[in-house]
Parts: structure tokens; C-alpha cells; sequence
């Protein structure tokens, strides 16, 4: 028998029916015997040591432990197992996922050997629900354990079944295994809510198991697109995102039991993760701290007291830093992740990839270039994914003029270019397919890196694609700096694209795809009209583009989340079923995840509003579109009518309506410009104000907009030929248009 020692505070600390030592053990387990029992919370304490070692970084210690005991139950074998699940997952050598493999066929084994053999008669009396009842509260100790440690067991070595072979049958095969595994956790629920525990230290650790196993597979399935939901739905599957986070979080809340850690890791991989790659490219400037924000902060502050120098919560809570926007803190908090343990230099991968984008947000891309080498010297899992990105840092770089030579692994020194070049010529050669499908990412490479030779070894703005792709502008929408920093780099590019039109024939894509990252730019600044303006340029010019047809479904998302930030619920719908209308695009899959995200939103707004009529007209600076035509309505003013605003103390509107036609050939107006004056949001608010309402058939060029911005006025930049579209009498040659506005907060 083990000592105590080994067993941890953990144990020792557990009620008395829990003491292997203890010689009433016979009163506290009915239903099973000494030995039986002995063996079972052995296992479980031991199990409990074991994630203890692995939380504190003593991942070879814990490993070690495994192979130490002379008899392994299946606590131990579902221990080893997942260790090694965890190594092969994150190594991706084919030696480490075949030695998992079997180790999860002998835990299987075991748990099978000790599972509840069902009566032929069973299957008729669990038909009657009272019948059903007593069978599973029929279970023992031991055989309840035995199907939660099987279905765990099952769900791993499916995803690695995945991952090995990319075969039809090999798929069938593994949604079989997770079929099965779903079907145990249904057991597992049934047997905790009728059966009565006599222990508590097994009826905590299975508990928290079912709230890791429920909660995980509520959750998973929830997230899932609307297209595969209706699938697996039809099949027996159904997923509840906040049944599936309620049981996450009583097992979170269960912090002295086995599953408790492993229940605030998933929850906070779903707060800072999930929740940031799944939902806006921006978020929104009025709102608050978002609540998954603040429930990731409380749960770091409590595991980061239980294990003060865990390379994951540190990992962690480097991301809650990055996601906030505090860049600095969070590569501090990364390299302390690194810093803190050497065995596992696997999780030094993860840091990497973090402070690639840290870097990248902060336009420093020789140190983002520092440590994609670092990535692609070490780890195996995208090849083309760590050299495509390297190529687009050293683009971005030598555009910026900031790149420099380099040595290569023989000492050579190279220049920028060439290095770029020999970089791209790779990508073909290392596309990988994992469950038969290529990373959509490696497919971005790969298409860029042919279209990079394609058009006279050039690309438009790869690194900021990248940062978009990956959801990082919202990371920095705190930063105005850091925000203005890449706009100007969007219009510089611009410029240049509109200077070189004429010798391009991708002009119209490069153009809109610097076109969306300026949109997304002033989206994060807060100016929504501004991005709005660019969003609908680029979908009135679908038919021009050839390559990048992606950029339509993703402006339409970027359409839909303005339109709900305003209020315009039926309008963001309208560009949700837009959006989910194109097929056949890159990161396709990607934005299908974001669609069910903003439906599933869009739907529960609608449910309150169901309930609760609110009749009040909200005055948006966004266009809304009436028929065939843009109504652009905004509290405004003319400047040399200023003193209107002070004059008019009955707090009546005036309301004048004005009509322009824009002319098809929007997009090629000139650069000569006058000035469209703008007062911030911050600017005082009358409360009696004239507003002026312009109807606008089509839209000006977002090219001919300004970025220029101060503590009070916006300043935007419209094009002479765009100006002569208003009337004389509308706008004289010395006059400054200005209007109020206003964010809806």
C-alpha cells in the first residue's frame, strides 16, 4: 500500500470514511468491499497527486510515478494515458501518438474489465422510468468510476485516431467512439442523480468528473456551425452552451476534488480562447469588461495561489494580459511561463506563438520574426504555417524599411528578399493533412505563396492579414496609438496601389483587402461610419474582385456586428443571411464558427425584445438602407449655422433632406480634397440641435476618408469630384461641412 506521503495534504485532508487506514472503512462503503474500496481511492488519491505534480510543473516526476507502482488500476492506467495524450498532441511525432495509442487501449481494458455487465432484461425494464431508477442506482463504486474513466478514455484516443489517419473508415470509426463516449456520459449523469455514495471522497471525484465530461461535450457541441449542428443533432447528439459552462463551473467550484483543475482549465480555455476567436473582430468600443473576462480573472487569481509557478496558469494568464490589450504585462508573464520549468520544452511553443502576435500587434516584427524561427526550428506542427509567416513579417519589414541581412544556419548572410523568396519556394513541399483535411491556415500559405510570384513577388500587407485573420486588432482597441500606427500603414499601401493601377490586374483585390483592414482599424478607433464606408465599398465592388473573394462574407460580418452595435437588429440579420449566403471561400469554416456565434446572439436579443416592447428611435451615423437608396441620418449641422445650436432653446429639430446620386465610378474620384469636419463623440451634446438627413443613392469611396483625429474633432478628407456631387447652393467653396457625431453608448 502506499504511505500517506505520497499521497498529498489532498488526501490527508478528506473526511475519515476516506482514510485507507481507518478501520471502520466497512461502514463507509455499503456496497463494496475493503479491498475493492482500498484499491479505488488509492487510485483516486493518487490520480489527484499526479495532475498536482503536472499543475507545478514536475511533469517527469509525475510521469515517473505511473511506471513506479506495482499494481495499476485504472486510475493510474487513465493517468499515464492522458500524460502521454497531452505529449503526443502537442509533439505530433508519430512515435508519441503510437505510444499513447496503445497505453489508451490497455486503460480501455481495464475500465472495461471493471464496467457493470447490463442484463438482457434490462433492456426492456429501463423502458419504465421507476425501473430505470433502481438500475442505476444498482452501480457500485467501483463500476460507476469505471464508466467515467472509459468514456474519458474513449474521447482521447477518437481524437487521436483522427489525427493518425485520415481515411474514410478511420473517421467513421472515431465518431463511433465519440457516439459511445456520449452515450456513457449519459450513464454517468443517470448514475449521479439517482444512485446514493456512501463515500464522499469517490462520490467528489466522480461528481467533478461528470461536470468535466457534461460540460465539455455541451459546450463543444454548441459551438459548432449551424450546418454540423443540424447534422449531429439528427444523429442524437445536443449541445447547451450555458447548461455545458454551468456544469464546467460547479466542477471549477469543487476545488478540492480530482476534476476540479482540469474543470477551470477548459473553463478558462473557453473564456480566453473560444470566446476571442469565435466572436467580434472588434469589440465594442461602449461596452464593459466582457463577464467571461472577469470570471477568467477570479479563476487565475485562485489557481494561481494553488500553484504559484504552473507554466499553464502562468501561460494563461499571460493571455487574459494579451486579450486585455496589455501587451507589455503579458510578454513578461510569457517568458515567466518559459522561465519556470525545462522538461517539457513543448510548452515553451505555446508562449512562442503568444508573443509572436505580442510583437506583431506592436509593429515589431524583427522580435515576431524571432520567434517564428523559434517555432519552426522546434516544432512540428505547421511547417508552412511558421514560414509563411516568417515571409510576411520580413515583407511588412521591408516595406516598413526596418528589415535587415541575416544569417542562415551555415552563416551565410542573406538578404531580406532572398530569404523571403527561398521561404515561399518551400510551402508547397510541407502542407500536412490532419483527419484528412489540410489547416486552413497552410492553405492561406499555400495560395499566397503562389500568388506572391504570380504578381512580381508581391503581397499586400501580409502581416496585417495575418494579425486579422487570427482576431488580433481587437486585442489593441484600448491602444489609439497603436490602431493610428496601422491605419497609416493601410493608406500608405493604398496610395501606392492607386499609383500602380494601371500596370496591375489585382488591382481591385489588393485594394480591397487593405480596404477591410482599414474598416476593421477604425472599427477598433470607434469610427463607424468611417469603417462602414469601406465595408460597403468592397461589396459593391464583388464582381471586380478574383482571388480574394473571402473578403465579402467577412465585410458582410463586419456589416452585421456595426448594425447590431447600433441597434439595427433586423438590418444585422440581414447581413448574417448575407454572409451565410457565400460558399465555396477561404476560412470558410472559420467564419461559419462566427456566424453561429452572432446568430445564436442575434436570437437571444430577440427573445428579450419579445418580451419587453421599447419604442425609442435611436439616431445612428451608420446608413441605413431604404429600398435601393442610403438614408445617412445623424444630428447635424452646418458650421456656418453654428450658433444655431444656442439659439434654438424650444429643443425642436429642423429637418432638411437633400438628394445627391453617386456616380458608378465612385472608387476612381481624385485625391484633391476638402475638408468634412467631424466632432467626436466626446464633444459636447446640445440638447436642441437641426438635423440634417442626406439621401445618398450609393456611397462615397472610403479612399477619400481621413484618419486624422484630435481630444475633439474628427477630421474627414472628401475628394473634390465627391464634393461637386452636392448642390452650390449646398455647399459654397469657403464653407466646412460639419455634423455631430455621436456613439451610441
Amino acid at each position: 500500500m502506499m504511505s500517506n506521503e505520497y499521497l498529498g495534504p489532498w488526501y490527508e485532508n478528506q473526511p475519515k470514511t476516506g482514510n485507507l487506514n481507518n478501520s471502520d472503512m466497512n461502514n463507509n462503503t455499503n456496497n463494496i468491499n475493503d479491498d475493492t474500496c482500498e484499491k479505488l481511492l488509492e487510485g483516486i488519491a493518487e490520480a489527484k497527486t499526479t495532475i498536482d505534480l503536472f499543475l507545478n510543473n514536475r511533469f517527469e516526476e509525475a510521469k515517473n510515478r505511473l511506471h513506479m507502482n506495482t499494481h495499476s488500476g485504472m486510475y493510474q492506467e487513465l493517468s499515464n494515458s492522458t500524460i502521454l495524450f497531452i505529449q503526443g498532441m502537442a509533439t505530433i511525432e508519430q512515435e508519441n501518438l503510437e505510444t499513447a495509442k496503445e497505453q489508451l487501449k490497455t486503460t480501455l481494458k481495464a475500465c472495461q474489465a471493471n464496467r457493470r455487465k447490463a442484463a438482457i432484461s434490462e433492456t426492456f425494464t429501463k423502458q419504465i422510468e421507476k425501473s430505470r431508477n433502481i438500475i442505476y442506482s444498482l452501480y457500485t463504486d467501483e463500476q460507476a468510476h469505471a464508466e467515467l474513466c472509459y468514456a474519458e478514455g474513449l474521447l482521447q484516443l477518437a481524437f487521436l485516431s483522427m489525427l493518425q489517419d485520415e481515411k474514410l473508415t478511420s473517421l467513421i470509426k472515431c465518431s463511433l467512439k465519440i457516439r459511445q463516449c456520449y452515450k456513457c456520459y449519459r450513464i454517468c449523469w443517470r448514475i449521479l442523480k439517482y444512485r446514493n455514495w456512501q463515500n464522499e471522497i469517490s462520490k467528489s471525484a466522480f461528481e467533478s468528473g461528470v461536470h468535466l465530461g457534461v460540460g465539455a461535450f455541451n459546450l463543444m457541441i454548441s459551438m459548432l456551425p449551424r450546418r454540423v449542428l443540424k447534422l449531429l443533432e439528427f444523429v442524437g447528439f445536443s449541445g447547451d452552451r450555458q447548461f455545458g459552462l454551468e456544469q464546467l463551473r460547479m466542477g471549477a467550484g469543487m476545488k478540492d476534488s480530482l476534476r476540479g483543475p482540469l474543470c477551470a482549465l477548459l473553463l478558462l480555455a473557453y473564456d480566453l480562447y473560444a470566446t476571442h476567436m469565435l466572436g467580434d473582430s472588434v469589440v465594442s468600443v461602449s461596452s464593459e469588461q466582457p463577464e467571461h473576462m472577469k470570471e477568467a480573472r477570479e479563476l487565475l487569481d485562485h489557481w494561481s495561489i494553488v500553484y504559484p509557478n504552473s507554466a499553464i496558469f502562468l501561460l494563461l494568464s499571460g493571455r487574459l494580459e494579451e486579450i486585455s490589450g496589455n501587451l507589455h504585462q503579458a510578454i513578461t508573464l510569457f517568458q515567466r511561463s518559459i522561465n519556470s520549468q525545462s522538461d517539457w520544452i513543448h510548452y515553451h511553443h505555446l508562449c512562442y506563438w503568444e508573443l509572436i502576435w505580442c510583437y506583431a500587434l506592436q509593429a515589431d516584427w524583427q522580435k515576431a520574426i524571432l520567434y517564428t524561427e523559434k517555432l519552426a526550428l522546434e516544432s512540428r506542427w505547421s511547417q508552412a504555417s511558421y514560414r509563411y509567416m516568417k515571409a510576411a513579417f520580413l515583407l511588412q519589414s521591408i516595406e516598413d524599411r526596418t528589415a535587415y541581412e541575416m544569417k542562415n544556419h551555415d552563416g551565410v548572410i542573406e538578404k531580406p528578399q532572398e530569404v523571403v523568396d527561398q521561404l515561399l519556394t518551400d510551402i508547397p513541399h510541407m502542407i500536412k493533412r490532419f483527419g484528412g483535411r489540410s489547416l486552413p491556415i497552410e492553405k492561406i500559405a499555400l495560395r499566397k505563396s503562389s500568388r506572391y510570384f504570380a504578381q512580381s513577388k508581391r503581397l499586400t500587407l501580409p502581416a496585417l492579414e495575418l494579425i486579422f485573420i487570427w482576431n488580433g486588432f481587437k486585442m489593441i482597441q484600448s491602444q489609439p496609438d497603436a490602431i493610428t500606427a496601422f491605419i497609416m500603414i493601410c493608406e500608405n499601401k493604398i496610395n501606392e496601389l492607386f499609383q500602380n493601377r494601371d500596370t496591375s490586374e489585382t488591382f481591385y483585390d489588393d485594394y480591397c483587402l487593405a480596404l477591410m483592414l482599414k474598416g476593421v482599424c477604425l472599427r477598433c478607433r470607434g469610427q463607424a461610419f468611417q469603417a462602414y464606408m469601406c465595408f460597403t465599398e468592397i461589396i459593391q465592388s464583388k464582381r471586380k474582385l478574383k482571388m480574394d473573394t473571402y473578403l465579402l462574407p467577412y465585410c458582410e460580418m463586419e456589416l452585421c456586428h456595426l448594425s447590431y452595435e447600433e441597434g439595427e437588429i433586423d438590418e444585422a440579420v440581414k447581413h448574417l443571411e448575407k454572409a451565410l449566403s457565400y460558399k465555396n471561400y477561404h476560412l470558410e469554416s472559420r467564419l461559419h464558427f462566427r456566424i453561429h456565434e452572432m446568430d445564436t446572439r442575434l436570437k437571444e436579443n430577440k427573445r428579450k425584445l419579445s418580451t419587453v416592447t421599447i419604442h425609442q428611435e435611436q439616431q445612428s451615423p451608420i446608413m441605413k438602407k431604404a429600398g435601393s437608396e442610403y438614408f445617412l441620418t445623424s444630428p447635424s449641422i452646418f458650421s456656418n449655422n453654428s450658433n444655431n445650436n444656442n439659439n434654438n432653446s424650444d429643443n425642436k429639430s429642423i429637418s432638411s433632406f437633400k438628394s445627391v446620386d453617386i456616380p458608378a465610378n465612385y472608387s476612381s474620384l481624385t485625391s484633391t480634397s476638402e475638408s468634412l469636419t467631424v466632432p467626436s463623440s466626446s464633444s459636447s451634446s446640445s440638447s436642441s440641435r437641426i438635423t440634417t438627413t442626406t439621401k445618398v443613392k450609393g456611397a462615397l469611396s472610403a479612399r477619400n476618408l481621413s484618419h486624422s483625429k484630435n481630444s475633439s474633432v474628427e477630421t474627414l478628407s472628401l475628394s473634390s469630384d465627391a464634393r461637386r456631387l452636392f448642390d452650390e447652393d449646398d455647399l459654397d467653396d469657403d464653407e466646412t461641412f460639419t455634423m455631430d457625431y455621436i456613439h451610441d453608448e
